[in-house]
């Protein structure tokens, strides 16, 4: 029985492969381009813990933002990416992490709905007050301005980042030579450093480089692997013992090597299952009416 699941949950990572990488992204440009690059990374690090749409409308604020403030274009992408680099004495985030402790504000506490937060952080740096500030000409139906402090911080770091040197310009080249050159953990450790991505964002990007570069991972999977409550949810249905992150990543990884399963497109198929519940429902219920048109009667 879990054999048969685990391959039907595998044939789910081809349908999220279909769906949200192959017509979306194009191996080739990203390479080449630092911002299609960039928007790569905004789509899987802004999930976190949260529906979503939710998550999209602060990406597509961010990414329309930038765009417009930096004049980001195909026909302008250094002269663009010179000018971003201009502005990396705003991509600091101790700004925020000092009001925090003047404020006497915890650390896992929200800091940007502070009344002092616009006046004492915002007007004194122009990249935050961007992504912070409503914004008649770009706050629309699907982009809200980032109004916690985890996604500020982490724009911020990952700019900072892309910055530092023309190696790491290319956010999506500098993490594929590092899984060819270095192997999976460091890539993996390079992405953790960036504030707010943590085990399960660094897991997402990995694993989505891994679907559009196949036969480029082919061990250390547990660094493809991102764990959310709705995978805790099918780990426990399928017979395992422990919800710790590290247990249910070794419990599935050793599942797909014993049914000769790609350890990637299973791990896509958990979170397109967890995404798609309610249409893979309704799927299902329309295969049984097709089969046994009988069986389904109003009552």
């Amino acid at each position: 029985m879990n054999e048969k699941i685990m391959k039907k949950i595998e044939n789910f990572g081809g349908k999220y492969f279909e769906k949200y990488l192959k017509n979306k992204y194009d191996d080739e440009k990203l390479q080449y381009n630092w911002w299609e690059a960039l928007k790569f990374f905004f789509d899987n690090s802004f999930m976190r813990g949260r529906k979503n749409k939710l998550s999209e409308k602060y990406r597509n604020f961010t990414v329309r933002c930038l765009e417009e403030f930096f004049s980001i274009s195909e026909k302008n992408l250094e002269e663009s990416y010179e000018k971003l680099k201009s502005y990396k004495k705003f991509f600091d985030k101790n700004q925020i992490l000092d009001f925090k402790r003047r404020k006497g504000i915890k650390k896992n506490k929200n800091c940007i709905k502070h009344g002092d937060f616009q006046n004492e952080v915002s007007e004194k740096n122009p990249i935050i007050k961007l992504l912070t500030v409503k914004n008649d000409k770009v706050s629309k139906g699907d982009r809200l301005p980032l109004n916690n402090d985890k996604d500020l911080i982490m724009v911020l770091d990952t700019l900072k980042f892309i910055c530092r040197s023309d190696k790491t310009k290319n956010i999506y080249l500098y993490l594929k030579r590092k899984i060819e050159g270095s192997g999976v953990k460091e890539a993996y450790n390079q992405l953790i450093m960036i504030s707010y991505v943590g085990d399960k964002i660094a897991c997402l990007i990995i694993r989505d480089i891994g679907l559009l570069n196949p036969k480029l991972i082919n061990n250390d999977y547990e660094y493809v692997f991102p764990v959310d409550t709705w995978v805790k949810k099918i780990a426990k249905k399928m017979g395992c013992k422990k919800e710790n992150k590290r247990y249910i990543k070794k419990f599935f990884i050793e599942k797909c090597k014993k049914y000769k399963i790609d350890p990637l497109k299973f791990a896509a198929g958990l979170w397109y299952m967890g995404t798609n519940c309610l249409d893979l429902l309704i799927e299902e219920i329309k295969k049984i009416g097709y089969i046994y048109p009988n069986s389904i009667q109003r009552r």
